[in-house]
């Protein structure tokens, strides 16, 4: 799932042209067919390693 969510976030920032993407943990779930928990905890995981800021 967390290589799923890496290229749905890349994918995202290219396809807006923009690093900020202004979306909510559920949506991001619901695109990719899982749960808000596992998103949140993943995107907490990506920041907590320097991958990505959250501003929430």
């Amino acid at each position: 799932m967390d290589e799923r969510l890496r290229f749905y976030l890349r994918k995202h920032s290219e396809q807006f042209k923009t690093k900020d993407i202004h979306i909510t943990n559920r949506e991001i779930a619901n695109e990719l067919s899982s749960s808000r928990e596992i998103i949140s905890r993943l995107l907490k995981q990506m920041e907590e390693n320097g991958e990505i800021v959250l501003h929430w």
